[in-house]
């Protein structure tokens, strides 16, 4: 008497092996792009609250002229007395971030998120192109 598995019953296996992985794979690639996001978010956060803070007791945000620049040029001065350090983007298919002043009296930071369905702002001016989140005050 013969024991072991026939190379249909193996195959059968492997199969619905490589299909279970395969809707594994494409889940977890899409609870990654949902954590990027989130840290996207939480990021600019923390920028804001910086910002507020910098401007609580300068009486003005820190200004661009009213062009988009990275956090890591425009707002080199917040290190280390309003952030510990400036957040950077983590990876996937994210852009940078970018800040922009609006008269001294506002501003806006604005990332690009992978599973945004359409853009969502706070922001007061548009968002430059290709990103689709920001926030803002006013």
């Amino acid at each position: 008497m013969k024991r072991g598995f026939t190379l249909l019953e193996l195959l059968v296996v492997i199969t619905i092996i490589g299909l279970l992985a395969s809707v594994g794979l494409a889940s977890y690639t899409r609870a990654q792009a949902r954590a990027r996001d989130a840290k996207r978010q939480s990021d600019l956060s923390s920028l804001r609250n910086s910002l507020e803070i910098y401007y609580s007791e300068n009486n003005s945000y820190v200004d661009t002229g009213g062009s988009w620049q990275s956090p890591e040029t425009a707002l080199a001065g917040l290190v280390p007395d309003y952030a510990k350090v400036l957040p950077t983007d983590p990876g996937g298919e994210g852009l940078d971030y970018k800040y922009r002043s609006v008269t001294n009296q506002g501003y806006c930071l604005e990332a690009k998120l992978e599973t945004a369905e359409s853009p969502t702002t706070t922001c007061t001016v548009s968002l430059d192109t290709n990103y689709n989140y920001g926030v803002g005050n006013p």
